[in-house]
């Protein structure tokens, strides 16, 4: 089919698994790529099959299903070289019951001459095909103006207001909801002891020292899911996007667990994504205590941070309510000190005597 090709070739680099056997992509990948200034996710799922075989079969279907339900636009691709199959047709019969926007890109169409054959394709009822040769790279750049154009009418225009937008981003049951109600003062988002209550998008505005601000609390999923990595990779999905839209990520951790290796995937795709963060250590209350005890554990989450120990860390307890006025303050200090604009001449002051003292080398 060339699903995972299409996806490499979109986020310039290989990272789906390609090979001509069909049903290769088991694992699921996803990207944030852009196109023409324009940021957005892009996710390579598993090859759907409308009547699943076994129990790996079902795991793919059940997660092109939820894709199928969280994505804004919905890229269905099809194989010019086999014309229209029956999965093609149920698949587009199931579309067809969505209200998503969508693409119908033919792939494998790699010249004009092809391009006869690709028209058959319109008897899918999806509207006007794209023609693509993912290999080739060729009616890629096509495809990606009229998704561009997509994401605008399907709500991924720039969001323009004075608030600061923080993502509420962490594992399941670490206080990012009782975080939120705190703040508010009201049950705004279901909080229990069961990890992903937090079924529905919330976005909670709040107003802190007479500044506006816009708390996103990460989602969990909608549907019933009965497979646990599709749970936990559009749980990693939802916290990319809600990240995407931030100005500052507020990374909830559990302070007795320390930083997870899943943790820290989620900081590094924060960073290459470009944005500020803090880490909340939060159940501190949990933690015994002495007066060398806050200057220790900072110093051993610094050290797990590694190469983002300059990320602040702050250590608070929803419970008692201790430090989350200051780390709304802290939030601030960091959304200010991303948005500093140091002067070229300041700049200069301050490197031009580095230079002298140790010369780079010429080129």
């Amino acid at each position: 089919m060339g699903k995972s090709t299409f996806f490499n070739r979109i986020i310039g680099k290989r990272e789906a698994i390609v090979d001509d056997s069909p049903g290769v992509t088991r694992d699921r990948h996803y990207a944030v790529t852009d196109w023409c200034g324009k940021a957005f996710v892009l996710v390579d799922t598993g090859g759907y099959l409308p009547h699943p075989r076994d129990v790996m079969d079902q795991a793919i279907r059940e997660q092109v299903e939820i894709a199928i339900e969280e994505a804004d636009v919905i890229l269905f691709m099809v194989d010019r070289s086999t014309g229209i199959t029956d999965i093609d047709q149920e698949i587009a019969e199931k579309l067809q019951r969505t209200e998503k926007p969508m693409l119908l890109v033919v792939n494998k169409v790699d010249n004009e001459a092809q391009e006869s054959e690709a028209y058959d394709f319109y008897n899918l009822g999806l509207g006007e095909p794209v023609f693509v040769s993912a290999i080739q790279g060729r009616g890629v750049g096509d495809m990606l103006d009229r998704l561009a154009t997509l994401l605008d009418t399907a709500g991924f225009a720039e969001e323009e207001d004075d608030a600061i937008k923080l993502a509420i981003i962490g594992k399941e049951n670490v206080g990012k909801s009782s975080f939120v109600n705190t703040l508010i003062g009201k049950e705004r988002v279901i909080v229990t002891p069961i990890p992903g209550t937090t079924r529905d998008p919330i976005d909670t505005p709040l107003k802190f020292q007479k500044r506006n601000y816009l708390l996103i609390d990460t989602a969990g999923l909608k549907r019933r899911t009965r497979i646990k990595e599709n749970i936990l990779f559009y749980s990693q999905l939802r916290a990319m996007r809600s990240i995407q839209r931030a100005d500052v990520v507020l990374y909830f951790v559990d302070a007795t667990a320390g930083l997870t290796r899943q943790d820290m995937r989620v900081i590094t795709e924060t960073m290459e994504a470009g944005k500020p963060a803090v880490i909340v250590a939060n159940k501190w209350d949990l933690i015994e205590k002495d007066e060398h005890t806050y200057h220790r554990w900072e110093t051993e989450f610094k050290e797990r941070l590694g190469q983002y120990r300059f990320i602040p860390v702050l250590f608070t307890s929803v419970l008692q309510k201790k430090r989350l006025y200051k780390l709304m303050e802290l939030a601030t200090q960091v959304y200010e000190a991303y948005h500093k604009r140091i002067r070229t001449s300041d700049l200069n002051r301050v490197l031009l005597p580095i230079i002298r003292e140790n010369s780079p080398p010429a080129v």
